[in-house]
């Protein structure tokens, strides 16, 4: 439509409608797997049901059959999206550190928020449902951990700028990428436990602290450190408050 005498012309209404359906299919998705995530972990595959998961979500269960197809096409796109979301976890500790060192510390705070904002995520980036969830096929099994490899890749190199700019031991970065993904992991790992070993995302956070006070210790080159040899005092960790 050209412009009018007074300005712009006027956006047309049926021009504008194809835009706002496509919002509202992308918030009723993102409702759809929010609320599937929960249940998942809740319940397991088998014990959720896409009744309760349309419930949650608000929408008919149509919708869900219309977006996704069935319960493992839900499953498989809740699989995809938690490493989509994970990566953007990730670039967002490496646009907040200020220094290759600060960012990798960043990244593992970073980890930590992704696990207390999304708990039932960990199970599709490592594969780890424990109720036996539908088998992933070849092809996205495949999209899946090149994706996850290039993230834990991406980490590999900000630990070998924080080495090359004397922040860091001169240690194996890609040794201490993958040892350090899958101690974090491992420890949210424990929260599918089914025994008295189980952790709750208190203890989580706690054990993932612990870990980095360690690793802090043990990767901060000497003369990255303040006058009395203390490697803490530079590298705050927020993971305390994720919301920050």
């Amino acid at each position: 439509m050209p412009p009018t005498a007074n300005g712009p012309a006027a956006v047309d209404p049926e021009s504008a409608r194809p835009a706002r359906g496509e919002r509202r299919a992308a918030r009723t998705r993102a409702a759809i797997l929010d609320a599937a995530e929960r249940a998942f972990r809740a319940d397991g595959y088998r014990g959720t049901r896409m009744e309760d998961v349309a419930e949650a979500a608000d929408v008919a269960i149509g919708s869900i059959y219309g977006h996704f197809g069935n319960k493992d096409g839900l499953y498989h796109a809740l699989a995809e999206r938690s490493v989509e979301l994970f990566g953007v976890y990730m670039e967002r500790a490496y646009a907040a550190g200020a220094t290759p060192l600060e960012r990798v510390m960043a990244a593992g705070d970073s980890y930590l928020r992704f696990h207390l904002e999304h708990p039932g995520a960990f199970r599709f980036l490592a594969f780890a449902d424990p109720d036996a969830g539908p088998a992933i096929d070849a092809e996205l099994r495949e999209r899946l951990t090149a994706r996850t490899e290039a993230l834990i890749d991406r980490f590999r190199d900000e630990i070998q700028a924080a080495i090359d700019a004397g922040e860091a031991r001169p240690l194996d970065a890609h040794d201490l990428s993958r040892f350090l993904w899958g101690a974090w992991n491992g420890v949210v790992g424990l929260t599918l436990r089914g025994d008295r070993m189980a952790l709750d995302d208190e203890s989580v956070a706690a054990c993932i602290q612990t870990g980095r006070r360690l690793v802090i210790e043990g990767l901060v080159a000497p003369g990255a450190r303040d006058a009395a040899g203390d490697a803490q005092a530079r590298l705050v960790s927020t993971a305390d408050d994720p919301a920050a």
